[in-house]
């Protein structure tokens, strides 16, 4: 045989938490840990920093991608104001920034064919004699 319980339960007693509030991160803070996480030279440092700061490697890792395409941002900011003196190749070439890294991110038409080229036929293929006469049977 089986028992029920049932516990009513009064309104006043039910809690709901507050949603809890996410933490943000000053610019300046993310640079500071930044720089501290680049120069942890012993195993366990880079850790400890995250630790005594409760801070994930993932902030780490989504931290340094977004200051290198800020590093990226500037490169082609400078390529684009010195491009009519010297010309883009050499400036990419010394800043060591790839060509096509410059183009996609100036939203420049990728160099190239713009009509499609004609396709050869496979070597095995029918002549269009051969094709009629085997639509014909098939048909």
């Amino acid at each position: 045989m089986e028992a029920r319980v049932e516990m009513a339960v009064a309104p006043e007693d039910v809690q709901v938490a507050a949603k809890p509030q996410r933490r943000s991160f000053t610019a300046e803070y993310k640079r500071r840990i930044l720089k501290e996480a680049d120069a942890c030279t012993t195993p366990g440092a880079v850790g400890t920093l995250l630790r005594r700061e409760r801070l994930y490697s993932s902030h780490l890792v989504e931290w340094r991608r977004a200051r290198a395409r800020s590093e990226r941002a500037v490169m082609i900011a400078r390529v684009e104001e010195r491009q009519a003196r010297v010309g883009i190749a050499p400036l990419c070439d010394a800043l060591g920034l790839a060509r096509a890294t410059f183009d996609r991110r100036r939203g420049a038409p990728p160099p190239g064919p713009t009509a499609p080229r004609e396709r050869r036929a496979p070597r095995q293929a029918r002549t269009p004699t051969e094709r009629a006469g085997v639509l014909a049977v098939l048909h």
